[in-house]
């Protein structure tokens, strides 16, 4: 029975925490091992970049380190010279930006600990301002992990491969890769390269996915490669051509039972 509550807690969560699609916004990041002079031998990523969208469609954000060095007129050549001040704007940026939607539901995608997620950004926002004075908490329970919720939908094998994210999109895409999306490693490298389009248009790539990825949850149109047993009957007897038979069915019975009294 555990499979069959988990599945509909999870459908529960999820109709419930999209009700408003203004007040539904998906999140994900990118960082890098890459350190100023300031920060050598620092054992915490640098945040290169953050994107964040509604699913109303009205907010459409990116707070980046080399749009932060473009408005103060740092050339590219010598940016490495200035990632902690810049680092520094985009997070104070996104702290604002936070703290104005902090009512809002924020779906992500396992951004769970302080290696990567809410939690890294925290840390790095105190390691650099040096308290967490002016720092807004986005309330955990605002917090949604959308693979979370697709496990219990689904269980937690609903793909293949260690990068989950990847292979979702992946399976929603006709099984054609998406040339666009690095992981996370290759964006690193990437932003130490100092190609920093290739690293944006990626976690741009990321959150819009997760946005759609949660509009065909909703409509029971997302395709994973696996699914648990309960999963299977859930969607086969939801199936629209299961419910006409159904209706179909139904109503022969009907008509049988009144020629009968008849």
């Amino acid at each position: 029975m555990g499979v069959v509550k988990d599945r509909k807690i999870a459908v529960a969560n999820l109709k419930k925490l999209t009700e408003d699609p203004s007040k539904v916004l998906f999140v994900h990041y990118s960082q890098s091992n890459t350190f100023d002079d300031d920060d050598y031998g620092n054992i915490s990523p640098i945040i290169t970049s953050i994107v964040v969208k509604s699913l109303d469609g009205q907010i459409d954000q990116q707070f980046a380190i080399h749009f932060e060095a473009d408005k103060a007129d740092i050339p590219i050549d010598e940016i490495q010279y200035s990632y902690r001040d810049l680092e520094l704007r985009i997070l104070k940026s996104f702290n604002d930006f936070a703290r104005r939607y902090s009512g809002c539901n924020w779906i992500h995608w396992d951004m769970k600990n302080i290696h990567f997620g809410f939690e890294a950004i925290k840390h790095r926002y105190e390691k650099i301002f040096g308290d967490l004075k002016d720092y807004n908490e986005i309330p955990i329970n605002n917090k949604k992990n959308l693979r979370d919720i697709i496990e219990g939908m689904y269980g937690e094998n609903f793909v293949d491969g260690p990068d989950t994210l990847k292979s979702l999109l992946k399976c929603n895409s006709k099984n054609i890769d998406n040339n666009v999306y690095i992981s996370s490693s290759i964006e690193s490298t990437e932003f130490e390269r100092k190609n920093f389009d290739n690293v944006i248009k990626s976690v741009d790539l990321k959150v819009d996915f997760i946005k759609k990825a949660t509009n065909k949850l909703i409509q029971r149109k997302l395709i994973v490669s696996n699914k648990n047993n309960y999963a299977v009957f859930v969607d086969t007897v939801n199936h629209p051509i299961f419910t006409f038979i159904g209706w179909i069915a139904t109503i022969a019975g009907l008509i049988i039972a009144v020629v009968t009294l008849a």
